[in-house]
């Protein structure tokens, strides 16, 4: 196998990672704009404690015995945020890769 070959071969794969990853945190937000907007939509009639956040997108409500309504999971931020991560360590990768193949 050539270096030319492995080279290519390696650049494609982090190109589909870093398009595989960005996907995954698109589709996330969007998720998240859905849960906040769309869903908890009447949060702010309900709730005396409204708490707001918009990366990623949350509205949330917490009640006077510490119940919380509407807040996203934390397995669903760390997903978020670990996918937002990992597409651009891959892309700066690939960019990387790409420059220095091009010298």
């Amino acid at each position: 196998m050539s270096q030319t070959y492995t080279r290519e071969a390696q650049l494609n794969r982090l190109w589909g990672a870093a398009c595989a990853f960005t996907g995954i945190f698109l589709l996330l937000w969007g998720l998240s704009w859905v849960n906040a907007e769309v869903l908890h939509e009447d949060l702010p009639n309900h709730c005396a404690d409204l708490r707001t956040a918009r990366f990623p997108v949350e509205a949330s409500c917490v009640h006077q015995d510490g119940t919380v309504e509407g807040a996203n999971a934390l397995l669903f931020t760390g997903a978020f945020f670990g996918a937002m991560t990992a597409g651009t360590l891959c892309l700066g990768a690939a960019f990387l890769t790409e420059v220095r193949r091009r010298k």
